[in-house]
């Protein structure tokens, strides 16, 4: 299994990621140990897919971060494979 997430930081942005691991990353994340984050936290969990192999995750992560507009992503997160309530109060 792997995942692609969102977060939404303090100020607003989006920042896209995948990862085997989605409760370790995240906690890096809040931890302030993920440059771009860092000096946006806090940081929400707002949207993570589930995906079969990270291969698949990778693939759709650059998908994601190759939309130019930021309402493509708030789209996205309304869509009915976004789970990241499953993950609420786990990360």
């Amino acid at each position: 299994m792997a995942y692609v997430y969102i977060l939404k930081c303090s100020d607003g942005s989006y920042y896209t990621g995948s990862t085997k691991d989605l409760v370790k990353r995240i906690r890096t994340h809040k931890s302030g140990k993920v440059k771009y984050t860092k000096s946006r936290l806090p940081v929400d969990l707002v949207f993570v897919k589930e995906l079969d192999n990270y291969s698949l995750a990778f693939i759709f992560e650059s998908k994601v971060k190759s939309w130019k507009k930021r309402k493509s992503i708030e789209r996205m997160l309304q869509k009915s494979d976004n789970v990241a309530n499953k993950y609420w109060g786990v990360v």
